[in-house]
């Protein structure tokens, strides 16, 4: 049976006119887009894409899904060689504030053939304790030599976080001419979104 003639979830397959007029103008425009790209990766301002959710009525993490789907996915070497001998951890502390988050890079493990960075994520708030964060977020490291990065796991919950990347070639020792940026990360499906419900009144049985 062809995959999109079995039913999900015990959802029969369903399609119209509509949506097929409107399925067959969304990939003109991909293919549109891919054509302006030129193989870059594109990606809007988070002030771009903060005035798409208030226009539209979007999430957020709507816009960069789609959006970052848009652009072509880099071929990754995916770390398969050793990291080798532990060669230093190298201090960095750059620390930043986004609205009731603190941002801070601590440190790197420095080894052989690649490096080791850790992110720490933080709420400030003081009802932090009822918050849960859910960092879908990825590091871009600019600077003279091209670095492939990719996510190596974390720890924590609640209201912090941390979160570990391996970084190739090893960052240097000097962090003068490099720049570190969250941005968005795109190798999974979005969460759909509950609303959290309350039941905390006495109920009887009659």
């Amino acid at each position: 049976m062809e995959w999109n003639r079995m039913a999900i979830r015990g959802l029969q397959h369903v399609y119209n006119d509509e949506a097929k007029k409107i399925d067959e103008q969304i990939l003109r425009l991909v293919q549109q887009r891919k054509s302006v790209a030129e193989g870059k990766q594109l990606f809007p301002d988070p002030e771009m894409i903060q005035q798409w959710s208030d226009e539209l009525g979007l999430e957020l993490s709507e816009i960069s899904l789609v959006l970052g789907s848009l652009n072509e996915s880099v071929p990754r070497r995916h770390f398969w060689e050793e990291p080798g001998e532990l060669r230093g951890v190298l201090p960095i502390m750059k620390t930043t504030r986004d609205g009731d988050f603190e941002y801070a890079l601590t440190h790197s493990m420095q080894y052989e053939n690649l490096s080791i960075l850790s992110v720490e994520i933080k709420c400030l708030k003081e009802t932090a304790e009822r918050i849960s964060i859910e960092a879908l977020l990825t590091l871009v490291i600019r600077g003279k030599t091209e670095y492939e990065v990719n996510i190596h796991g974390g720890r924590g919950g609640g209201a912090q976080v941390q979160l570990h990347f391996m970084v190739s070639p090893p960052l240097p020792e000097k962090l003068d001419d490099i720049e570190f940026s969250l941005v968005p990360a795109f190798g999974g499906l979005a969460r759909p979104r509950y609303k959290e419900v309350t039941l905390d009144k006495q109920i009887d049985f009659t």
